[in-house]
């Protein structure tokens, strides 16, 4: 008779035998048992992060911060100088320098930090011009009184003396603007270089020396910005005594500017020019005259 096999008579381990045969022979389970145990791993580290995350201590988005005002003109004070410096405070300035110039100052103009210059302590000292959009020397109070006297002549006279003073590799130096509104004093030291030499042998010169331009006046505050500045006297200082002993005598020699401009004028006092500054902190200070040449200084 035929022989008759019973599934409920086989034990658990005579039904797992095959399988843990085919688990050591390599072979892989079903796909549906696969991605059931890739579900369930993928689930269990979602659970771990998320539960990590919950842990962490919250970290609010801090914002960026923003430059203060005195970083901001601190920058633009660096590019306006790093300009006056590659234009030779503006005298060989190209377009492009001045584009750039013009912008600075006005840049540092609308931020101000001091409303009212003209009154404040800040802007007695001693001041070195390091940039203007017009000839140099007319730092000079005395300039100033001339240009008032003239009127539109005036920039032909500018244009001569310019022309006067940078021949022959002559020019202008270093130019300082001391501001005394306790004394009401204000003088200006030019220092010019004079050369002389003659066209037909080139244009090297034949000797120069340099000297000094000094004019003082009395000065007093109008407004919160304005300067009001008589100039009444120019003092001439050779500084290269040795270069023409000739001309040795006119070392130290003073000029009644203010004397001679009543008398050409007609006036009882020399003519009163004004200063205007727009920007004025410890370190710099930006000033226009009254046709709106520029001036930028830099404390001493």
């Amino acid at each position: 008779p035929a022989t008759r096999f019973c599934a409920s008579s086989m034990s658990a381990s005579t039904l797992s035998a095959p399988l843990r045969v085919a688990h050591s022979a390599g072979v892989r389970a079903p796909g549906g048992a696969r991605r059931s145990f890739r579900a369930t791993r993928i689930v269990s580290r979602a659970v771990a992060e998320d539960e990590s995350s919950s842990s962490a201590v919250y970290q609010p988005a801090v914002a960026p911060q923003q430059p203060s005002g005195a970083d901001v003109n601190a920058a633009a004070k660096k590019r306006l100088l790093a300009v006056a410096a590659a234009s030779g405070r503006g005298l060989d300035a190209t377009p492009a320098q001045k584009t750039a110039a013009s912008s600075l100052i006005a840049e540092l103009i609308a931020a101000n930090p001091n409303p009212e210059p003209a009154t404040s302590p800040t802007i007695d000292g001693d001041w070195e011009l390091i940039y203007s959009d017009t000839f140099l020397f007319r730092s000079s109070p005395f300039f100033w009184a001339v240009g008032s006297m003239m009127g539109d002549t005036a920039d032909f006279f500018y244009q001569a003396h310019s022309h006067q003073t940078g021949i022959f590799g002559g020019g202008v130096g270093r130019v300082v603007q001391t501001v005394d509104t306790k004394g009401g004093r204000l003088i200006s030291d030019c220092v010019v270089k004079a050369s002389v030499g003659i066209p037909l042998l080139g244009f090297s010169p034949v000797f120069a020396g340099y000297g000094s331009v000094i004019t003082a006046g009395r000065c007093a505050a109008k407004d919160g910005t304005r300067l009001a500045v008589t100039a009444e006297t120019t003092t001439v200082r050779q500084d290269d005594a040795n270069v023409l002993p000739q001309l040795n005598f006119l070392n130290g020699t003073t000029m009644p500017v203010e004397d001679v401009m009543k008398q050409v004028g007609g006036g009882e006092a020399g003519p009163e020019v004004y200063l205007d500054t727009f920007y004025l902190d410890d370190e710099m200070r930006i000033s226009k005259l009254e046709d709106g040449s520029v001036f930028v200084y830099q404390r001493c």
